[in-house]
């Protein structure tokens, strides 16, 4: 029994420790809730981090930037941040439960709105002839792109809106209108935003399927909650059901004045009811039940035919019978009979002996 145990646990370790695919073939809008409630959680260092970064690139590139470029990047990416701050609040204040509201989209047009500006800058703040500032903005486009894998690949559409809205400024002045450094800085940053969107998918297949483990988790512990409500109400129940038979199996045994005892081998365990006691002369489990102490209750005359019973019951009778008096001076005499059978196992050894006392006659 504890190999088989522990031969199950293994199995339920390397089951756990292994990714179940077939959880992401049901499409369950749980699971985009949770990825959901991931992203609003996430997101304050995809809003707030990037701004000094920010203004660092308006002082650095100063000389490129008119002011209403900067004055355009500044507003973008105020209003994109702005749009998200709103949402997350709305989100947390109606728990995400608001129907007819897809809150993932409305992250993702915030999203596209800051890569935007970020692209934007790459656009207007590009500096021909420098190639170390050339270097220095794909270094923050690289940078950008991907923090954006552990923040915004928990949703797909926040993550490409991003990809995208950086991006497509960058490579485009890049392949369009730089210079061979800068195309040849744009076909490598090509080779990595693919290698970007392949990373995202891969985070994003996991992050759904923590989901969906979780999700899982949750509905098995549920069920578990619920087997073992409906468990204690079934003892309760077969608790209640046992009292009543109980109940009723004692009040039968005073009204028709009989007792039930019986001897379990090998142990020779004894158990009397509660009439059994009283039919003796006994206060219910007033005493331990053992056959010394039914003996003492017997005439003197009559112990020597119970001591018999018992034997030819342990021994070879599979039913036997026999009558006997009480001992005391109460007249007539109160004479009792035991009629008990016996039960053997496959070696022909008793494992039971089933008795019944009775009153038999008064004389």
């Amino acid at each position: 029994m504890s190999e088989n145990r522990q031969t199950a646990s293994a199995a339920l370790l390397q089951r756990l420790a292994e990714d179940d695919e077939s959880l992401l073939d049901r499409s369950d809008a749980q699971i985009d809730a949770m990825l959901i409630e991931r992203l609003y959680q996430t997101s304050f260092a995809t809003r707030y981090v990037p701004i000094p970064m920010l203004f660092g690139a308006f002082v650095i590139y100063q000389d490129y930037l008119s002011w209403w470029q900067i004055a355009l990047i500044g507003l973008l990416y105020s209003i994109a941040t702005l749009h998200l701050d709103r949402l997350r609040d709305a989100y947390t204040q109606s728990g995400g439960m608001q129907p007819g509201k897809d809150w993932g989209m409305l992250f993702a047009i915030g999203c596209g709105g800051t890569g935007l500006a970020w692209g934007l800058l790459g656009w207007f703040g590009y500096p021909p002839g420098d190639f170390a500032l050339q270097a220095m903005l794909c270094v923050a486009w690289a940078g950008l792109t991907t923090s954006s894998l552990n923040t915004r690949a928990v949703h797909l559409p926040s993550f490409y809106a991003f990809i995208i809205g950086i991006s497509v400024p960058f490579f485009a002045r890049g392949f369009l209108f730089g210079e061979a450094s800068t195309v040849g800085m744009a076909f490598f940053g090509s080779i990595l935003l693919a290698a970007q969107c392949f990373c995202g998918q891969v985070n994003n297949r996991r992050e759904r399927l923590s989901a969906a483990l979780r999700l899982r988790n949750a509905e098995l512990i549920g069920e578990m909650d619920r087997a073992r409500a409906a468990a204690e109400t079934s003892r309760v129940e077969l608790s209640r059901a046992h009292h009543s038979l109980a109940a009723d199996f004692t009040s039968l045994q005073r009204l028709s004045q009989t007792g039930s005892w019986h001897w379990q081998g090998p142990d020779g365990h004894v158990v009397w009811s509660d009439q059994f006691y009283r039919l003796l002369g006994l206060a219910p489990q007033s005493c331990p039940a053992a056959p010394a102490a039914w003996l003492d209750r017997v005439h003197p005359d009559d112990r020597e035919i119970l001591r018999s019973h018992y034997q030819r019951l342990r021994h070879d009778a599979t039913r036997d019978t026999v009558s006997f008096r009480l001992v005391g001076d109460a007249a007539p005499a109160i004479w009792l009979q035991s009629i008990a059978e016996s039960e053997r196992g496959p070696d022909g050894s008793v494992t039971w002996i089933r008795g019944l006392l009775r009153v038999e006659s008064e004389s």
